[in-house]
């Protein structure tokens, strides 16, 4: 039996809530962890995770969709309230929480790419989805991210078939609930003091698109054209490239 669904049994869910700190609700089948997430947080949550074992409308950026054969992928969205210092900044940088948590597990070698996509062997392995809110408490964050795990070719829907792999097809045998702990232990570093900064390091070095030509696109503005030289800690995501003219 895959590990993860043995989060459907209280008391082992309750064990390992303890160990990570933080609430867990666990779903066979759900939308999206990141719409429950978000309920969740607009109901008073504070610190939590949502976890499922298959989405049926999972969310991507730019209104896309997360498509994932059930049992497949990691699909979770972490709650944090207050939200972290430079919300839009901790989202961008998740992914090298992303990256360090598969170094841990032996899956080495990722690189990000802007704004939100981890790849490996220069296919797409994961991606990360962000939404901040102000409530004049600190604000709230949540946190969806989203890895293949478990995928083989013919599980890859075929729009995405060249451009996407997963931990399996790059030869990473990987378990999905050591992944989400090592996960969320790699968020909560994040927080601490100094680590946004060497992680803002660690960034640029994976970094798969500095110094090469990219385009903004921002819904009801034309497209910007430049070169990524640096991501910065501007309040909102998509402001967090920072580009030479082209």
């Amino acid at each position: 039996m895959p590990r993860l669904v043995l989060l459907a049994h209280p008391a082992v869910r309750s064990a390992f809530a303890r160990e990570l700190g933080r609430e867990i609700e666990y779903h066979e089948r759900i939308e999206s962890t990141q719409t429950r997430a978000r309920d969740l947080a607009k109901a008073g949550a504070s610190v939590g995770i949502v976890v499922a074992n298959e989405q049926l409308a999972g969310q991507g950026t730019h209104g896309r969709s997360w498509q994932a054969v059930a049992g497949s992928s990691l699909l979770a969205s972490w709650i944090t309230r207050p939200a972290p210092r430079a919300p839009a900044l901790f989202a961008a940088l998740a992914g090298v929480a992303v990256a360090r948590a598969l170094d841990s597990l032996g899956a080495e070698g990722a690189r990000l790419k802007w704004p939100n996509d981890v790849e490996l062997e220069g296919k797409k392995l994961a991606g990360v989805l962000a939404h901040a809110t102000s409530d004049g408490g600190g604000g709230v964050l949540v946190l969806g991210i989203g890895v293949n795990v478990h995928q083989r070719p013919r599980d890859l829907p075929d729009e995405i078939a060249e451009t996407a792999t997963s931990l399996a097809i790059a030869g990473h045998p990987v378990d999905r609930l050591a992944l989400l702990a090592r996960l969320t232990g790699e968020l909560d570093r994040l927080q601490a003091a100094g680590e946004l900064e060497r992680a803002h390091a660690e960034w640029t070095e994976r970094c798969s698109v500095l110094g090469r030509p990219v385009v903004v696109r921002v819904e009801g503005r034309s497209p910007i054209a430049g070169t990524a030289t640096a991501i910065n800690d501007a309040p909102a995501l998509r402001k967090a490239m920072v580009m030479s003219p082209s």
